[in-house]
């Protein structure tokens, strides 16, 4: 006979399972900014109670990707300029120190995979993909994360990226594939420097990339309010 214990695992498997797929509905744009979810239409959809998809929404609301209104629902976050901007500019902040304790731990074998990712994105241009566009680009910055070995650095970067992610389906001008060949020079910037173990030349490249793409994504994002 199954125990009680047993039977609570169980169950935060089920919520977890929820937490996964309503965090992929909203990363890849299946549901929109503002957009008001129906909780017991998606525990019906889901074939679930209602505890799971109450707890999947409250790990949602506190990474910042839901917005629960007392009396009024629960709504997907809203991408604000600003907001982004101030993202924007902690995310710089972090890469650059980044970047700057990368160099001491930079491999052959990670160079030749950030190269790897450069070709994947290129493709994904190329098939106008950008949500595989996206992954593949958060997977290059990541690879400079890890290489700074810094645990507290890594997990405060992580909570970051989902704004940006929204952004970027959801705004992201038909521009962005014109952008693809300076962002692909930027990003082979970086891997040259990291390559050379030069920490003032990763900071550099790292910092215009990172403006220049802050710059481009909000232009985006206030352009499509004009609409």
């Amino acid at each position: 006979m199954a125990t009680l214990e047993n039977f609570v695992i169980n169950q935060a498997k089920i919520s977890e399972q929820v937490y996964d797929y309503l965090r992929n509905a909203i990363m890849t744009g299946r549901f929109a900014p503002g957009e008001r979810l129906d909780l017991e239409e998606l525990a019906e959809q889901l074939k679930v109670s209602k505890m799971p998809i109450k707890e999947a929404v409250t790990r949602l609301a506190s990474d910042g990707l839901l917005d629960i209104q007392s009396r009024r629902g629960t709504y997907v976050s809203r991408v604000d300029a600003r907001d982004l901007a101030e993202t924007f500019a902690v995310r710089r902040a972090l890469e650059v120190l980044a970047g700057e304790l990368a160099v001491e731990h930079v491999t052959p074998e990670v160079i030749a995979r950030m190269n790897d990712l450069i070709t994947r994105m290129e493709k994904s241009a190329a098939a106008r993909d950008v949500n595989e566009h996206l992954e593949r680009n958060f997977e290059f910055h990541g690879l400079i994360l890890e290489l700074s070995h810094n645990r507290k650095l890594i997990e405060i970067y992580r909570q970051l990226r989902a704004s940006i992610h929204i952004a970027g389906v959801h705004f992201r001008s038909e521009n962005w594939l014109a952008r693809v060949e300076q962002e692909q020079r930027e990003h082979r910037a970086i891997v040259r420097a990291l390559e050379k173990r030069d920490p003032e030349a990763v900071v550099r490249a790292i910092s215009n990339h990172l403006k220049r793409a802050k710059d481009s994504l909000i232009a985006d994002v206030e352009s499509s309010k004009k609409v």
